[in-house]
């Protein structure tokens, strides 16, 4: 049988669950000592790497024939995570094959459809991740400016059931590690309670609740969020404005009786394994670190990345000057026609105010401290920039922090909501 690469199936949209009927349907005939090396290798292997990479170890042997291989592949993951669904579905498929071929993963098994499916798009998000990596050297347009008090940043891809954990590297964002998540049974874009879908754009984590602390609150029902649970700001500001509805939106681990869930599985939070939500839980600061979840995480050049971190910075100091300056006309013209002020002000009534309150002034003095700038990203992107605002005048001093929500208008950024900011850095 004529080998097909598995890049060359996904990009023609052949499912991961004909990997299985890939392989030839007789096992060869090899030096019994040449295999069972082979076998004691891919237990070594194994061994040394991460379940993720087991797992998908695993596929590779089936669809390459290597029935052993992939037998002690999984046996190994199992011994470690006795509850990995898709390990455990993958074996039973592998004794079936020895009475016929399988046409899908999970062909040997009996059980819900439902469930099987799921199963088998994880699958295929997680081989997804590993034939499509980050681009080398590349870096977030999600992740902008840090300020100096975070260390990490969080983007959540939706497209892909991808969390990306990255470091600030003296301003500059560090890939140091990814996971595979679930997220909303119903997708992404939460607009109201209950919709079971998660929401879109940059929140902060605000709270840690410890496994003990759900388990008092929760009862039996605690075991849902697996190790503990790290609540994040929805709704937002911007959420708020627009009218979205809900709560209760965090990252959290999986339940005892299962390593990892379906891509799409959950009321809206992004989940990851125990072992995993551990080990991202070990870089996230209450009150600081931002989680970006978009449609899409787009990576960029380092020279192109820096030229939109250039012009992100370019554009909330010609801000802060004209508002300094006491430049009233050029201060305004940084305002969207969608502008909201966190009172309800539209444009027209903030032109006013604002041209009322800057005729009075004599002089004015005005310093952004640790500023941060994040990305939506997606069709609709947003810049969300957050820093502590100490304004000085001729008659008032005042230091708060502040957030300003931008939208592209007329191929500028505007902002469209200014305020106190409610949660986050």
């Amino acid at each position: 049988m004529k080998k097909i690469r598995l890049s060359s199936l996904i990009k023609h949209g052949v499912a991961v669950a004909l990997l299985l009927a890939l392989a030839p349907a007789a096992r060869p005939i090899i030096d019994s000592a040449a295999h069972n090396a082979s076998i004691n290798k891919a237990i070594g292997v194994a061994a040394k790497g991460t379940p993720e990479e087991m797992v998908l170890a695993a596929i590779d042997a089936i669809r390459e024939g290597r029935y052993k291989d992939a037998e002690a592949t999984l046996d190994q993951l199992l011994t470690a995570e006795p509850n990995y669904r898709l390990a455990h579905l993958l074996r039973a498929d592998l004794y079936a094959m020895r009475a016929m071929p399988l046409n899908s993963i999970g062909g040997g098994s009996k059980g819900p459809t439902d469930r099987l499916e799921d199963l088998r798009q994880e699958a295929l998000v997680r081989i997804k991740r590993r034939t499509s990596p980050p681009p080398a050297n590349a870096l977030p347009a999600n992740v902008l400016v840090f300020s100096s008090k975070q260390k990490y940043a969080v983007v959540v891809d939706t497209s892909v059931s991808r969390l990306f954990l990255f470091e600030n590297q003296g301003g500059t964002p560090k890939l140091v590690r990814d996971h595979y998540v679930t997220i909303g049974k119903l997708g992404a874009q939460k607009v109201r309670e209950g919709d079971q879908r998660t929401p879109l754009g940059v929140y902060f984590v605000t709270s840690h609740m410890p496994r003990s602390q759900l388990d008092k609150t929760y009862g039996a029902q605690a075991d849902l969020y697996g190790v503990g649970a790290w609540p994040i700001s929805y709704p937002n500001e911007w959420d708020k404005r627009e009218g979205r509805t809900g709560h209760g939106i965090w990252l959290h681990g999986s339940p005892a009786q299962t390593y990892a869930r379906a891509p799409q599985a959950s009321n809206g939070c992004v989940v990851l394994t125990n072992p995993e939500m551990s080990q991202v839980a070990e870089h996230l600061q209450i009150g600081s670190t931002p989680v970006v979840i978009t449609e899409k995480l787009e990576w960029l050049p380092q020279q192109e990345w820096q030229q939109r971190k250039e012009k992100a910075l370019a554009k909330i100091e010609s801000w802060r000057s004209a508002w300094e300056k006491l430049d009233t006309t050029t201060y305004l013209g940084h305002y969207g026609q969608q502008f909201r002020s966190e009172d309800g002000q539209d444009l027209a009534s903030w032109q006013s105010q604002k041209t009322s309150v800057n005729s009075s002034k004599q002089w004015a003095k005005i310093q952004l401290e640790e500023l941060s700038i994040f990305s939506s990203g997606g069709t609709a992107p947003m810049l969300v920039t957050s820093f502590g605002q100490d304004y000085k005048s001729n008659n008032l001093n005042n230091n708060m922090k502040k957030r300003l929500y931008w939208k592209q208008e007329n191929g500028d950024w505007r902002i469209v909501w200014e305020g106190a900011a409610n949660k986050g850095a």
